[in-house]
Formats: C-alpha cells, structure tokens, sequence
C-alpha cells in the first residue's frame, strides 16, 4: 500500500542519507544600475548586498535536510574565504561538515551572480574542476567506507568537477552492491554511473538528448523523449529516469511502467538555480520512504515549484511543502487533511467544503464546484466511498469506482482536495476541516441537512447554490439507458 503524505514525512524524519559530491559556494551579488560606465557600453552596478547559499551538492545537501533527513555531505572544498563562507552557511542551517574535507591544494568552487533591479547580468564561476588527487580519493573511499552501511540513501552530485573520479565511483558501485538502499544520480556524464545500476537518475533535457544522440528542441520535448524510456534505461543502468524538461516539467520513465508526466509553471531562468538539486532530494526522499514512482514524482515536482517561485538558490522546507505535495490530491486520512487545513488556516485563506457521490462528472457538477470555489480561496471535496453510494443510490452504483472519481475530481481546476469519507453523514469530515463555508446544491435545504448544526456550531455558514437544472447523475444513466443496444453497437 502506497504511504500516505502524513506517513511519508514521519519517514522523512527518520532517514539519514548521504550526498556525495561538488558542493559550491552559490553568492547573490544584488545592486542597481541606472548609467552606463565611461570607459565602455555597459551598466555600472551600485552593489547593495551579498547574498550568499549552499550551491551544488551542498545545496542538494541542505534540501534534504529541510525535508525532514539526517545529511551526510561528504566533498572536497578549499581552504580559503569561500570554504570558510560554506562551512558557515551550513553550520547556520544545521548541517553537519565533519565531511566536508577542506584541502590547501583546492579553492573552493564558487558561482557568483551579479544582478540589477533583479535582473541577471553576469555570472562568474571560480574553483578547482580538475580530478582530486591520489591522497584525497582515498579519504574519500574511507568516508564512503564508514558512511554507508548506516545510510538510507545516497545521492550523488556530480558537476564533473572532479570529486566523482573512476575509483570513487567504483567505491560506491561496489559498496551498493553490499548495501542495497535508494541511490539516485544527478550527473552531467550518467554513461560514466551505468555499472553503478541506481535507483534513479535525473537528466535534465541537454544531458538527456546527448546522452540519445539526439537534437535539442525548443517544444513538444516530452513527446521527442517518449520513444526513448528503453534506451535511457540501457544506458544510464538506472530502473527510474526522470528527465526534467524546463518549462515543461518532467518526464518519468519507469521499467515496465507507462511513462509518467508531471507539470511546472514557467518562470524567469534567474530563478530557476538549484531547481535540479531539489526535484532530486525530494524524489529521493520520497522513493526511500516507499512511494510509488508517479507519487514521488509528483512530490519532486511539486517542491521544485516552490523553489522556482523565489529567487535565488533556495530550499524547499517540509511545512512548505506538505500541504501542496499530496502527489495525486487524494487524501488517504483524515490526519493528511487536518496538515492541509492548518497550512490555509495559517495563510488566511477562506476554506470551502462540499460534498457528494458524484458518481458520473457532468456539466452540473461542474458548474456547481466552480460556483463553490468562487465563493472562498481553498475547495474540499468529500466522496463518498463505493459502499455508501451502493447504501444510498442502490446495489448497481457507483458506475465509477472512488479511485476514479476521485481522479476526475482532482483533474478540475476549480478542485483544490478531495477526501474521500465512509460515515452515513459528513459530520465528522466538517469536524475536522472545520470549513468557512458548507456548500450543497438546491435540491437540498437547510433544513434538510442533518449536518448543517455542525457546521453552524463550529462557527461555519451554510450556503444553498442555485440548482441546475436538467442535470443530474440519475437522468443521465436512464438516458443512456433508453437507448436501444443496437445504436450503441452492442451485439447479443
């Protein structure tokens, strides 16, 4: 049985995992610019203040951390200003760096990012990128040695910037095999981690179509990659690839598995820094915790919209996360539905709950929820379960089973959750959400709802929307009914 959202973050909280790789020194240089310089044609930038934050690895590190893991970073950085800004920013967000090995013969790598008036005009890049020396490896393969027999999972974070030589990546390859746990790759070179066989990697579009040997287009690039699940399995060695597609989300391919699509918002490219490192810590998390891979897509997915949304290289912290996460918007207990309730609570949202069969999604239906969403900012929808609509409707409904009509319902735009509930009346359902407002339809009263004093004395209102008409489940089975077999193409 797939966890549901309440369990997986308890299992969040209890999982150490290991990332190892380059971790960087991301710095915000922000300022304004208002005239051209004297000696050429370019903006003159009056600096205001430096903004600096975990980068590559270390960014990679620090999210899973905010989800709710114990982290292990363990890389290789300089010993000089910008190790020693690393080492403070990870310190200040809780981190542990008893693995982050600073060497005299290193500077640390390091991106800075010069902007005006937020937006992006330079960026320069700093720090070793050639191959770690002898002595270093071994340190390395020792922390590895000690590391991962007690770990959860293991990210790998590889720029190609040196730490992930072929020794080390035999090390980890080989103590995978003797430690068989959730190890996922983000690495601009995967062929060189085919014998690893990882849980998951996570191309982004660029690396995903050399890796194929093919072009790179600017649209339509999920429909490019479809054909291609196979191949990317063969050669990254990896059982899930999920290949992230800009402004297109995501592609999933799972062996055996029809691929798996998830969706993003555009945004500007200054915000999306970092974006990688959280779709693949959220994605190991939830794969380590035991969700399916559409789930944990969909989670990953989910997180690095939050992320997109702020500028700067950012991490997406679990009380952020957890009310927008519930992967398919179907909430397994009522435990899911009072986490999503506190959140809107908290951010003064207006919460509107309604309830029914819906057995056979119509015009009417529709018209009806987005009529309930107009009047509030969050929309619950309580379904009633395959065995209550057989108690209320008879013994040959539902025509739709729960999963479906859930599926349907969380497909509205106008949906925000939907819950399904097993008791005769919703009344322990509106104790729980605690709704502004009560939504039925006019072919219900007042009067006529036995949950309505709930829902008054828990300080909500009721609210009757105008029926319409000519709409309904039953009319339209009996139409369906009616109509002769032979018109339809059944044969007796």
């Amino acid at each position: 049985m797939t966890p549901t959202w309440s369990t997986l973050v308890d299992t969040w909280k209890s999982l150490t995992v290991l990332v190892i790789g380059e971790a960087m020194l991301d710095c915000y240089l922000n300022g304004t610019a208002d005239r051209l310089c004297q000696e050429a044609p370019v903006p003159v930038v009056a600096l205001r203040d430096r903004q600096d934050y975990p980068g590559g690895a270390a960014n990679t590190a620090a999210n899973l951390h905010s989800l709710g893991g114990c982290v292990h970073l363990l890389s290789v950085i300089g010993a000089d200003a910008e190790g020693d800004r690393l080492h403070s920013l990870l310190q200040q967000r809780g981190l542990s760096t008893a693995s982050l090995i600073a060497a005299p013969q290193r500077t640390t790598l390091a991106k800075q990012r010069v902007l005006a008036n937020a937006q992006l005009l330079l960026r320069f890049d700093q720090g070793s990128t050639e191959a770690i020396a002898p002595e270093l490896e071994a340190q390395i393969i020792e922390r590895l040695t000690q590391l991962m027999p007690d770990c959860d999972a293991v990210v790998i974070s590889d720029y190609n910037y040196g730490i992930l030589t072929p020794r080390v990546i035999q090390a980890i390859s080989d103590l995978y095999a003797q430690y068989p746990q959730t190890l996922t790759i983000d690495s601009r070179q995967l062929n060189r981690f085919r014998e690893v066989r990882a849980t998951a990697v996570k191309p982004n579009y660029d690396e995903a179509t050399r890796l194929l040997g093919l072009p790179k287009q600017e649209a339509d690039r999920a429909t490019q990659l479809s054909p291609y699940g196979d191949r990317l399995h063969s050669l990254t060695g990896a059982a899930i690839v999920a290949v992230t597609l800009d402004r297109e989300g995501a592609i999933v391919f799972e062996q055996g598995q029809p691929p798996y699509r998830t969706e993003t918002q555009p945004v500007p490219d200054a915000q999306t820094a970092g974006a990688g490192d959280t779709f693949i810590s959220a994605l190991t998390l939830a794969l380590a915790g035991g969700a399916s891979t559409p789930t944990a897509a969909a989670i990953a997915a989910h997180a690095t919209r939050l992320v997109i949304a702020q500028p700067g290289t950012t991490t997406c912290d679990v009380n952020t996360l957890a009310p927008a996460a519930i992967a398919d918007r179907k909430l397994g207990t009522y435990a899911d539905v009072m986490t999503c309730v506190q959140h809107h609570r908290r951010q003064g949202h207006r919460i509107v709950l309604t309830n029914g069969c819906f057995d056979i999604l119509h015009p009417g239906h529709i018209t009806y929820l987005a009529q309930a969403k107009a009047l509030g900012d969050i929309l619950m929808v309580g379904v009633n379960t395959d065995e209550r609509v057989r108690a209320l409707k008879g013994a040959d409904r539902p025509i739709n089973s729960l999963s479906d009509r859930l599926t349907l319902l969380a497909a509205l735009d106008c949906v925000d959750y939907v819950i399904p509930f097993a008791e005769a009346t919703p009344c322990e359902l509106i104790r729980v959400v605690r709704p502004h407002l009560f939504v039925k339809g006019g072919d219900y009263t007042r009067d006529t709802l036995p949950e309505a004093s709930v829902v008054e004395a828990l300080g909500g209102e009721v609210r009757i929307l105008p029926y319409v008409g000519d709409r309904s489940t039953t009319k339209l089975i009996q139409q369906i009914r009616a109509v002769p077999a032979s018109e339809i193409g059944i044969q007796h």
